[in-house]
């Protein structure tokens, strides 16, 4: 959590109002890839959070959150804006965590 928040109303105004097909529809492929990653194939986690529907439309209003969830993506860990942010979600197990620690830095709770 960061140590800005950024208001639900803010967040949802900065989404457009469609998206493309073909980004909808990899989003929804991913919901189902991310299943499969929960369940018994923890290697899908990183493909099964991408996302094309609104974190990057949201990263202007939460440059922080953004730049985190790249920097942890780039190593490998699976990481998301949750919901509406600017809260990011790592996925990290007991060899990860202390990598997502080191890679939030002190701003983050």
């Amino acid at each position: 959590v960061p140590g800005k928040p950024v208001l639900t109303q803010t967040a949802r105004g900065l989404l457009p109002r469609s998206v493309p097909h073909v980004d909808a529809a990899a989003n929804a492929g991913r919901a189902a890839l991310l299943v499969e990653a929960l369940t018994r194939r923890p290697e899908l986690l990183l493909p099964a959070t991408e996302d094309r529907l609104h974190q990057e439309y949201r990263a202007p209003a939460m440059p922080e959150s953004a730049a985190l969830v790249e920097r942890l993506r780039g190593d490998g860990i699976p990481a998301v804006i949750s919901g509406a942010g600017p809260t990011v979600m790592a996925l990290a197990d007991a060899d990860t965590a202390d990598k997502v620690e080191a890679l939030a830095g002190t701003d983050w709770a």
